[in-house]
């Protein structure tokens, strides 16, 4: 890994089919286990960028993850390592139970039967959902969902996990027990969030994103500014 870093993300610029400049020229770099939140308005760019860590989108500029730049020949290897956890659980979960859905992603690998279950237990123990591995998706609760979705990527082993508004929709109860799951796990995140109480509570670092590029930053006793600062 070049430098250390574990995602490095260079001069990146992307524009949407219509004409729209999501991102203007972002550069930004995240270490192992390192949790960073992307904070600003929206259409700031901070879903757009998510999306570019796993290949979905590919802007002019670099993106690295591993020392492995994002290209049609590594993509593969890297949406492996990249934990992708979209808003909405829904468009995540799809099978007809949670074991199937956390299933699907080790299954796809081409993993045995046997390294399968173990990693769905694994994954459906670590969010605390092991007890609804035989319940239907659809029949959970909106943190009960995002616990899920979070067990689908972590049954891929990755090394990073990127998030996109996790505490969004969430009753105080299930938000606290999200952020206390966030923070015990290992792997680096890049988490997208209006909540600044909730991205203070997980990140030790904050990007803040405005038209597209990084306009400020902030670590770690710098976090409790957040709430001094006009933000959007």
């Amino acid at each position: 890994m070049a430098d250390g870093y574990l995602v490095q993300v260079t001069d990146l610029h992307y524009t949407y089919p219509d004409g729209t400049a999501a991102l203007n020229g972002v550069t930004l770099a995240l270490g192992a286990g390192e949790k960073v939140a992307l904070i600003g308005p929206n259409g700031a760019g901070k879903s757009t960028l998510l999306l570019h860590l796993n290949g979905i989108y590919r802007g002019r500029g670099t993106v690295r993850v591993a020392g492995m730049e994002v290209n049609e020949e590594s993509v593969r290897r890297i949406r492996a390592r990249v934990g992708l956890v979209f808003q909405n659980p829904d468009d995540q979960l799809f099978s007809p139970t949670v074991f199937d859905d956390v299933a699907f992603g080790p299954l796809y690998m081409g993993l045995e039967e046997d390294e399968i279950r173990r990693r769905v237990e694994r994954a459906l123990r670590q969010v605390g959902m092991w007890s609804y591995a035989d319940r239907m998706p659809h029949h959970l609760s909106l943190g009960e969902k995002k616990r899920v979705a979070i067990a689908t990527v972590l049954s891929m082993s990755p090394e990073i996990l990127a998030l996109d508004e996790p505490s969004a929709g969430l009753d105080p109860q299930a938000r606290r027990a999200l952020i206390e799951l966030l923070v015990e796990l290992p792997q680096a995140m890049l988490i997208a969030s209006h909540d600044l109480d909730f991205v203070r509570r997980v990140c030790r670092r904050a990007i803040l994103l405005v038209g597209g590029r990084v306009v400020s930053e902030f670590a770690d006793e710098q976090m409790d500014d957040l709430f001094q600062v006009k933000l959007w």
